[in-house]
């Protein structure tokens, strides 16, 4: 079974969107001066949708249809505009930004999205690519599950998670504005918030 094949099982009774990440949220005031934005692998789209609601033009990458499809009903409901992009980025080359804008035909003029997010997902590849992905001043938040979790969650398993102090490295060549590792409700993750350098 796919990745694709995979997700979309795990979607295919869903009707709603997940709620937005309580990271991202937290970081409306650093998001605000953002023209754009995009949500890698993130799912539903909660969170993409909450960056959109802000007037942030926003697209979503995710390898399963079923949840864009829920992102984009979501989308039409609240009269947001979201752009869906299906790619699998564990095995598919990271979009550019340029390739991102034909497909989402969004307004990314100057070679880059001003934010990226990503949330609960860890492939190393494309975290290491933020820096290239991003406008020169744009902002990465990143949110990873480390270690210390499977402490008392079997999941995300250990393929899934960092090692204590490793997103920063993950996400290299960004400087960072704030990193924080620790239990947040029942989960120990890694949330990094960083800026390529201008």
């Amino acid at each position: 079974m796919s990745a694709a094949e995979r997700w979309d099982a795990k979607y295919a009774d869903w009707q709603e969107p997940s709620p937005a990440s309580d990271f991202i949220t937290g970081q409306a005031g650093l998001l605000a001066d953002c023209p754009t934005a995009v949500d890698l692998a993130g799912g539903t789209g909660g969170t993409a949708l909450w960056l959109a609601e802000r007037g942030i033009d926003t697209a979503l990458v995710d390898v399963s249809d079923r949840a864009l499809e829920i992102a984009r009903n979501a989308a039409a409901e609240r009269g947001v505009p979201l752009h869906t992009i299906c790619a699998d980025l564990e095995a598919d080359p990271l979009p550019t930004p340029a390739q991102l804008t034909r497909l989402a035909a969004s307004a990314v003029s100057d070679g880059g999205w001003h934010a990226v997010v990503c949330t609960n997902f860890l492939h190393r590849p494309p975290l290491g690519a933020l820096r290239d992905f991003l406008v020169p001043g744009g902002i990465a938040l990143v949110l990873i599950a480390t270690v210390d979790n499977l402490l008392h969650n079997a999941r995300p398993g250990r393929p899934f998670v960092v090692e204590r102090g490793e997103l920063p490295e993950v996400c290299s060549g960004l400087d960072t504005i704030s990193f924080d590792e620790g239990w947040f409700g029942l989960r120990h993750e890694a949330r990094l918030v960083a800026r390529r350098p201008s």
